[in-house]
């Protein structure tokens, strides 16, 4: 499938609408892919999100977070809302059928891998941050090591060369 899944592929997202990540566009969004009982990745990132808009102020009102869960079997886009709001009720939540994610997640290298069985079950996930311009294209893969202020950075200036 390819890039063509990230226009394809229908997500259910926490706030009802139906879209792909191509739908996304029209603000630039910061795109994570994890699930929301990981222990200890998933939330520390989402907290660095946080952080992050703290830091870019008012440009960060440009800026869409997205959290595509890796789990649709528990994550549901109600049980999606609710988590994201403990973190920024302005964070969209996505889910879509396995394959849908799958195709969503390869298409941009994230791979992930399910780790036991039933309410028990973990994965081993890709922990980057994409970001991508408000016209849907990836502009920067941020890594899990780097600190919110390297993020903010980087953020930053992708958000103001794109103003221009």
């Amino acid at each position: 499938m390819g890039q063509s899944a990230l226009a394809s592929v229908a997500l259910h997202s926490s706030d009802g609408r139906t879209l792909s990540i191509s739908g996304l566009r029209g603000k630039p969004t910061l795109l994570f892919f994890g699930f929301t009982h990981c222990p200890e990745v998933c939330p520390l990132s989402l907290v660095k999100a946080v952080q992050l808009k703290r830091q870019l102020g008012p440009v960060a009102e440009h800026l869409q977070v997205v959290f595509v869960t890796v789990d649709p079997q528990r994550d549901t886009p109600a049980h999606l809302r609710d988590y994201l709001a403990a973190f920024d009720p302005t964070f969209i939540g996505l889910a879509g059928d396995e394959t849908g994610t799958r195709a969503v997640a390869e298409s941009l290298g994230v791979s992930y891998q399910r780790v036991g069985e039933g309410e028990a079950a973990t994965f081993e996930h890709t922990a980057s941050w994409f970001l991508l311009g408000a016209d849907g294209k990836l502009q920067e893969v941020l890594g899990y090591a780097l600190t919110e202020a390297e993020m903010a950075d980087k953020v930053r200036a992708r958000l103001t060369a794109s103003d221009t």
